[in-house]
């Protein structure tokens, strides 16, 4: 077995002995299991092992990072190699300053789980078989058209020219469930899933009563007709619209290339006063939580939005750099590239009313469920767009009928300062974000 440390600390060495002025490598190990199911059943499982290595590497301002995956210690070299001879025939690039000459880490709890850890086969297997066999216990209408579960544990490692390595371990659970049914040859189906590290949260007869719940009363979903809406965003479609539009306008890259409506707007009200949006790598049982981030600086809570009002953007080290800032621990990398600021968990504090109660205070609405499309929307203009596939018109507080097939459109921060009605007291936990539901005046809905 590989040693990321190892890795770490002969790659910053070679890269160094080759010329490099820094080098800063980062080594990943990472051990898997897929289950896969469908309406044939449990159809199979696989799993392995495997190691990345990324080093980037600055000869004076000339930069360059290469990487991939290793079978053992003699390919660092190779990948050192590369890196250092790209970079000398690159062009300089005039904003480099320096890697992170300080590296640390931030206690984290609940992000290992030996269940998952321990990769077992048949503990997911059942998991699988039961997913499949809930929907038609729940309604003869409904039934699992697939479902899985993948389990796996990452050990990670980076270090540079600055600072010995810093390492971590995490596991990370991932089960999804499609319910669809089938009525008179209406047809409709539902995706739900979970994504944590550890089980300790997991309810597998939740996820899937809410798929065929929504599956089987969204059978006969009609469009409704064009207007002006209240609508009421469930906090999974919540969480999709904040990460297509308002995550990408707080990180520090897009607004230093003028590609965020948020230039220039910080410590100025841009949303609602109901609104505090905080960014924390540091969440107990949650992905998107670790010590620290993918240049091996800690993590750490910070409010992005307080009551509305911009607080900050969130940096890398190459883009606090540019401002004369701190990075905020939110370096993020995508295989062989350069860092990039991005979030780490998104949390909404909620609001003070129960999702009953905003449902039943509704004159003319639609509570959505599921969107297709929202990632398609404009983050540098803040222009929300998105298809409705699963909802329900409310008329004087009661659910009238099933409504698939409208646009909702608006502009996101005008609906989320002026249009802003209400957040629910429940807040859920949807991958890396923890939100509550979200009501919404003055919202245009393109239908029949």
């Amino acid at each position: 077995m590989v040693d990321v440390l190892t890795l770490v600390e002969r790659g910053v060495r070679r890269a160094e002995a080759l010329g490099a002025t820094e080098a800063e490598v980062y080594a990943v190990r990472e051990g898997s299991l897929t289950v896969m199911g469908s309406v044939r059943g449990v159809e199979g499982a696989e799993g392995g092992e495997s190691v990345s290595v990324y080093i980037r590497v600055a000869v004076g301002k000339r930069l360059s990072v290469q990487g991939g995956l290793v079978s053992g210690v003699g390919d660092v070299d190779t990948i050192a190699e590369s890196a250092v001879k790209i970079a000398r025939a690159s062009p300089e690039d005039p904003n480099w300053a320096s890697l992170p000459k300080r590296l640390g880490s931030t206690p984290t709890f609940d992000l290992v789980d030996s269940a998952v850890k321990s990769l077992e086969p048949e503990r997911f297997v059942e998991l699988v078989k039961r997913s499949l066999e809930i929907p038609k216990e729940l309604d003869k209408r409904a039934f699992a058209s697939e479902a899985s579960v993948r389990a796996s544990v990452v050990v990670k490692a980076i270090g540079n020219s600055h600072q010995p390595p810093v390492s971590c371990e995490q596991t990370v659970f991932d089960f999804g469930v499609e319910v669809k049914a089938v009525e008179d040859g209406f047809e409709s189906g539902f995706y739900s899933y979970y994504v944590a590290p550890t089980l300790r949260e997991f309810r597998l007869e939740k996820e899937v009563e809410y798929a065929t719940r929504v599956a089987v009363e969204t059978l006969r979903a009609k469009r409704v007709g064009t207007g002006v809406y209240q609508v009421l965003l469930m906090p999974r479609v919540f969480s999709s619209v904040l990460g297509a539009l308002l995550v990408p306008a707080v990180r520090a890259d897009m607004v230093q290339k003028k590609r965020s409506p948020l230039v220039g707007r910080l410590y100025s009200q841009v949303l609602s006063e109901q609104l505090t949006i905080v960014d924390d790598g540091a969440v107990p049982n949650m992905p998107g939580s670790t010590p620290f981030d993918d240049e091996g600086v800690a993590t750490k809570r910070k409010v992005v939005f307080d009551r509305g009002v911009l607080r900050t953007y969130l940096y890398d080290t190459y883009t606090a750099n540019i401002d004369n800032r701190e990075s905020t621990g939110n370096a993020k990398r995508m295989g062989a590239s350069n860092t990039y600021p991005d979030a780490t968990n998104i949390l909404v504090l909620p609001g003070t009313s129960s999702l009953d109660s905003l449902v039943r205070d509704m004159n003319r609405g639609i509570v959505v469920h599921g969107t297709i499309g929202e990632w398609l929307s404009n983050p540098v203009s803040g222009y929300l767009n998105a298809t409705v596939t699963h909802g329900f018109l409310v008329e004087g507080g009661e659910v009238k009928q099933a409504v698939k097939g409208v646009v909702i459109a608006g502009d996101a921060y005008k609906l989320l300062k002026e249009g802003l009605a209400a957040l629910s007291k429940e807040a859920e936990a949807i991958v890396n974000y923890i939100v509550p539901a979200v009501l919404l005046s003055g919202v245009s809905v393109a239908g029949e």
